[in-house]
């Protein structure tokens, strides 16, 4: 029996130690960034473990010299600064030459939101996923992180793990079978959400709200971004009238691009709407479900979202319910500093 987690980073380390304990060719590489579980690879892998300081470039050229000696590299960073600070490297010294590094950006979206633009990582999805050969997941609970782990260290050529640090819902079982790229969690005949990552959980919740309103809303969640299973994608959504697609990265590029995409190519007859970052710069601060709700990306934003988007639609109504307020107060603006929090 696969092993039941309830955190992220343990998910992922965890199951990369048991792994590179068996195998003395896996090479965890950090950019200076921390973790708990990086004690055990210090202490009893201190050759399969390597600090290559604040230089996150430096990491993706380490990492592609050792792929081509013959190990297989796992690189763990915030996810921002192991993509953003880095893409050439990773396109032309990792992706370019198809080699088997592995990775693992922490932190999805705004899940450090009183951080400013520098830590929020809300176009990452947007840029992995025009790389070519790279495998992407998404994950949206802790046995599909360790389930990724596991098909990455399996695999021929490089992958992006991109994985919040939760808490996520306990989705999945431990020993399911991640393989097909995605999964109808529920079914709906009014409109379908297509959400990915930590969004997975919002939309459920939204779509037990939608229920409470007479909507039939069914949740579709995508956890494997890059290949994507077209054809399952694409039988998931041929009953579907109106897709809504929830994700907390810009409406540029990302999931809701990906959707669109496919019901195109596919001639399938639903209107898509996408739910996203704006194509804009936050500069607010707020908790996280403050900052979703700039962009109508919190439950009550999602909520009114659809049910307005049924009401324009000619010969449905939905059942006057008022909305319910989530809490939040209103982001606040402060000045941009230097600062950085790594």
């Amino acid at each position: 029996m696969t092993r039941a987690y309830t955190e992220a980073r343990d998910a992922c380390f965890e199951e990369l130690f048991e792994i590179a304990s068996h195998d003395k060719d896996v090479i965890l590489l950090t950019a200076d960034t921390g973790a708990f579980a990086f004690q055990r690879f210090r202490a009893e892998l201190p050759d399969q473990f390597f600090n290559v300081g604040i230089a996150e470039q430096n990491a993706m050229t380490v990492a592609a010299g050792l792929a081509l000696s013959g190990k297989r590299v796992f690189v763990f960073g915030i996810s921002n600064f192991v993509t953003l600070r880095c893409f050439e490297q990773i396109k032309l010294d990792i992706c370019c030459m198809d080699l088997p590094v592995t990775i693992i950006g922490m932190g999805t979206g705004y899940v450090y939101p009183k951080d400013g633009p520098t830590h929020h990582m809300t176009d990452i999805l947007s840029l992995v996923r025009t790389l070519p050969g790279l495998t992407v997941w998404s994950p949206s609970d802790y046995s599909i992180i360790a389930a990724a782990i596991r098909s990455a260290y399996r695999a021929d050529g490089p992958t992006y793990l991109y994985m919040d640090k939760g808490p996520f819902d306990a989705t999945y079982s431990p020993d399911a079978d991640f393989s097909d790229g995605l999964a109808v969690l529920r079914s709906g005949r009014d409109v379908t959400l297509v959400a990915t990552g930590v969004m997975v959980a919002q939309a459920m919740r939204v779509a037990t709200r939608l229920t409470e309103r007479g909507i039939d809303a069914g949740v579709i969640d995508l956890y494997r971004i890059k290949p994507l299973n077209v054809p399952l994608l694409e039988r998931a959504l041929a009953g579907s009238r109106r897709v809504v697609t929830v994700e907390e990265n810009s409406v540029i590029g990302g999931l809701g691009s990906l959707v669109c995409e496919t019901v195109a190519e596919a001639g399938l007859p639903a209107s898509v709407k996408r739910l996203g970052i704006q194509d804009t710069y936050r500069c607010d601060i707020s908790d996280r479900e403050g900052m979703r709700a700039l962009d109508g990306l919190d439950l009550e934003g999602i909520e009114r979202t659809v049910c307005r988007w049924m009401d324009d639609d000619t010969g449905y109504r939905t059942a006057p319910q008022p909305l319910r307020s989530v809490g939040s107060r209103r982001p606040q603006r402060r000045r941009q500093t230097s600062e950085v929090t790594r």
